[in-house]
């Protein structure tokens, strides 16, 4: 009995790469919240949502990559972009652009996810829900072609810094400066409402065996891996492990009760900057932090 314990509350701690300690380094007082963003020009409805999804990917080589946090929300904007692209919905000058440098292949938008997980600074534990949309947004996104993963990929050679060169530097600049990627935190209370809207990227526990092909609440355990909710009914999710080792099967049946972090993130693409809108409790935060910033050091936006 003592044996079968110790193998349950093992695989209650597996880690596949979601930090809960760096989600809360991470989150500030001032990060947009559920109805700063404005616009979307990728709004897809929920009943399509499948169709433009990636071609998914095991997240490891040699080792697991741990970068999950990175892989969710590339599979929410690569959806979002292969609908944009093949929906005419760019410019015409940033269509070409994407072709041209690499991004689009007969897969569709591929983007590579070593670039956010280094930028971001992944550990062997994982990374925050926020960091790697912190880099997406500020360091902008490569081809998969110029920074991919190899199978033979031991944890310390995917996330080598080295890897990253001037040129792809320039090149996610390049990207940041054409395409505006958008965050804001939304409440889990929120989560089936929203769904009719966009997918989101959340954090739970990884991985309870399924039940008649549903994922059953794990109960108390802790959120350790990042993944998308892509629609309703609650919960369908795209995620980097097969579901149940079926080939090419990277979709997830959660039950409606399934425990998540109490919050994810909603994210968003433009062609052009855009201004957040303040809600009277950021505008009042904003106030007392003018009249008094010791004592309520609340903002209103991210930098």
């Amino acid at each position: 009995m003592g044996f079968i314990i110790v193998l349950i509350k093992n695989n209650m701690q597996k880690n596949y790469g979601f930090s809960l300690k760096l989600e809360q380094e991470h989150a500030k007082p001032e990060d947009w919240r559920f109805g700063s963003i404005p616009s979307c020009l990728a709004q897809i409805p929920e009943d399509f949502r499948e169709v433009y999804l990636p071609i998914g990917e095991l997240q490891k080589g040699v080792e697991d990559f741990q970068d999950c946090a990175s892989r969710s929300i590339l599979n929410i904007l690569e959806t979002k972009f292969n609908w944009l692209i093949k929906n005419k919905k760019l410019s015409f000058s940033n269509e070409m652009w994407l072709k041209e440098m690499g991004y689009w292949t007969p897969r569709g938008i591929e983007f590579s996810d070593a670039f956010v997980a280094i930028n971001s600074g992944t550990t062997r534990e994982g990374n925050s829900l926020k960091a790697p949309l912190d880099a997406a947004r500020k360091q902008g996104l490569i081809p998969k072609s110029l920074l991919p993963a190899k199978p033979d990929m031991t944890w310390e050679m995917y996330h080598n810094p080295e890897r990253i060169t001037s040129l792809m530097v320039r090149l996610g600049a390049d990207f940041a400066s054409r395409f505006f990627i958008n965050y804001e935190k939304v409440y889990e209370k929120y989560y089936k409402k929203l769904l009719k809207q966009d997918m989101l990227d959340v954090a739970g526990y990884a991985w309870p065996e399924p039940v008649n092909g549903e994922y059953p609440n794990p109960g108390e355990a802790q959120p350790n891996h990042a993944f998308a909710i892509i629609k309703n009914p609650a919960y369908f999710i795209f995620d980097n492990y097969l579901d149940e080792g079926k080939p090419e099967d990277w979709i997830k049946k959660l039950a409606s009760d399934y425990s998540l972090l109490s919050y994810g993130y909603r994210l968003s693409i433009n062609q052009k900057a855009i201004t957040p809108i303040k809600s009277f409790g950021q505008r009042f935060g904003e106030w007392l932090s003018y009249y008094f910033p010791k004592k309520c050091p609340v903002g209103g936006f991210h930098d």
